[in-house]
């Protein structure tokens, strides 16, 4: 079954991206992964209109409010979560233009939870989304 959410997750951890992709995709969401935030800038300028974008806070070269900055700048209009372990930053996303925050540990139901809460039209009886 192929999902018709697709969620773009830029993260310089790559153990945590590994695992987060391998849980969405046998959610049924469709998922793709940048360990450098410079990369998912580039891929949403080729044309990549993912339905939602995670983006860490803390990363090398640009850390999340500026990929996500720089991602608008290149027409993207996907919700943001803003995924940190920085407490502080979770009252700050707002104005950084980010949609939601999640705090770092997540529970893996509470980052779906909150996804389909933010998809558009999305509920639990639509494919990939049960």
């Amino acid at each position: 079954m192929t999902s018709k959410w697709h969620v773009m997750i830029v993260d310089d951890e790559l153990d945590l991206l590994e695992s987060v992709a391998w849980l969405l995709e046998t959610e049924g969401f469709r998922v793709s992964l940048h360990d450098d935030p410079r990369r998912a800038v580039a891929a949403i300028s080729d044309g990549v209109a993912p339905d939602l974008v995670m983006l860490d806070y803390r990363m090398p070269w640009l850390n999340g409010s500026q990929t996500l900055q720089q991602m608008r700048g290149f027409g993207l209009t996907a919700p943001a979560v803003l995924v940190s372990a920085m407490a502080t930053l979770a009252a700050e996303s707002a104005a950084a233009g980010f949609d939601e925050s999640l705090s770092k540990p997540f529970e893996f139901d509470q980052m779906v939870r909150l996804m389909r809460r933010l998809l558009p039209g999305a509920r639990a009886s639509d494919p990939g989304m049960a």
